[in-house]
């Protein structure tokens, strides 16, 4: 019987046969003639007892049973340190047994145990220097409770050598299968680290190519139908759809490089980039109403980027369903604790609370932006309005980053936003 066993274990077997011997022949002061058989059957099985289990048990049946029945030496003459060799090669071949018949090791003991009590009652002046007695002639119980007191003693050391090569061999296969589960483990993060990592990477495509190609869309269809009548509405919408191309462009480039490793992003304010996603849409026929309350704080790279894409993706949605001759409102509210933003737009005339929400990807995966940024966010819809409310947490970072000299503020051109409680300003409205 053959057993897959590691590299290195497999020489533990035959070092302890080496060992044995070796003691066993200083002890005895052996000169490995005739009355070193038993010894030298013996220690052979060991040495082969991990690789070849039943090989190895079936030779220390038959080296006892030689010896038992004369044709080795006997006690007196082998030595009585041999028996000391059995329980070993019980240890090692139950660490190389497989699963099929694993009560063999254990019947093999206990066969052991009786060959080796034979054995010594047939050695009459062996059995008789140990006991200190003489034994034959005094009646067959005492005989027999003898003969049962040297059946029992290795009969329990047998098995116990049994039992130890079973705890050794399950804490082995435990062991083992602790590192297989933990490398299935470590490959299953791995897989689920690249599956993320893919459905990010999916979510920043999305919002970026999204929000361009909508308004390409939109201007190119409008071109079809005025492009004879208005030739500089024609140039207008050119000129949005090549700004939106460039757009998608630079950040679709700043999304690949987001991928290679690069030095964080310093805080700053996200105003210049609403202010731009404030007039492309303008200039597209959605006029956005861009409105700041309280006293911003700058905010570190990934986070300022969530508010743009969470922004981002709620107008472009009120651009494709919402009525765009009633605009869409941008707030965004600070305090000390977190930023709020809201985008209200209003339903279309045939989206007044008739139809269910459009099933898609954009509203999960802007729930899973704010949640990644360690925000939230809300939809709510009524019969004529469809509202986005996303709150993000206040940093320590963020805090750490506070410009000493005072919060950067949005209002820096007042053809886009009002801050405060002043009049909203429609932003792209052209004079």
């Amino acid at each position: 019987m053959f057993t897959k066993i590691p590299s290195l274990r497999v020489l533990a077997a035959p070092a302890t046969a080496a060992v044995l011997i070796l003691a066993l022949a200083v002890l005895e002061d052996r000169h490995f003639d005739q009355k070193s058989a038993l010894l030298l059957a013996l220690v052979t099985a060991v040495a082969v007892a991990e690789l070849l289990p039943a090989a190895a048990l079936g030779l220390v049946l038959v080296a006892l049973t030689l010896q038992c029945l004369r044709v080795f030496p006997l006690v007196f003459q082998s030595g009585v340190l041999n028996y000391a060799v059995v329980p070993v090669a019980l240890f090692f071949a139950v660490l190389g047994w497989g699963q099929r018949s694993r009560w063999v090791p254990a019947a093999a003991a206990v066969v052991y145990a009786g060959i080796v009590t034979a054995t010594w009652f047939t050695d009459q002046t062996w059995i008789n220097f140990v006991f200190g007695t003489q034994i034959y002639g005094r009646g067959p119980l005492r005989t027999l409770t003898y003969a049962f007191l040297i059946f029992g003693a290795f009969a329990a050391l047998n098995l116990a050598a049994c039992a130890a090569g079973t705890a050794v061999k399950r804490a082995s296969r435990s062991q083992r299968a602790q590192k297989a589960a933990e490398e299935r483990l470590r490959l299953t993060a791995t897989e689920l680290a690249v599956e993320q990592e893919r459905n990010r990477i999916a979510s920043e495509l999305h919002d970026v190519l999204a929000h361009s190609l909508t308004i390409i869309v939109s201007q190119a269809d409008g071109m079809r139908f005025i492009h004879r009548t208005e030739p500089e509405a024609v140039d207008r919408a050119a000129g949005v759809i090549a700004e939106s191309a460039r757009t998608a462009l630079v950040e679709t480039r700043r999304l690949v490089e987001q991928f290679s490793p690069a030095p964080a992003c310093p805080a700053s304010h996200p105003g210049p980039e609403l202010r731009d996603l404030a007039r492309r849409l303008g200039d597209s026929g959605l006029q956005v109403r861009l409105r700041e309350t309280g006293a911003p704080w700058p905010v570190d790279g990934h986070r300022r980027q969530a508010i743009v894409r969470l922004a981002q993706e709620s107008l472009t949605n009120a651009f494709k369903h919402g009525d765009r001759s009633l605009g869409a409102d941008l707030t965004l509210d600070w305090d000390n604790d977190g930023l709020e933003l809201r985008v209200l737009s209003m339903l279309g005339p045939d989206d007044g609370g008739q139809r269910p929400e459009r099933a898609g990807h954009g509203i999960p995966g802007m729930r899973a932006r704010a949640a990644a940024a360690g925000g939230r966010l809300e939809t709510t819809r009524d019969a004529r309005s469809f509202s986005v409310t996303a709150w993000l947490p206040r940093t320590a970072a963020d805090r750490n980053e506070a410009d000493p000299d005072g919060p950067e503020v949005m209002a820096e051109d007042p053809g886009v936003t009002a801050r405060d409680t002043g009049d909203p300003v429609l932003a792209g409205v052209k004079p």
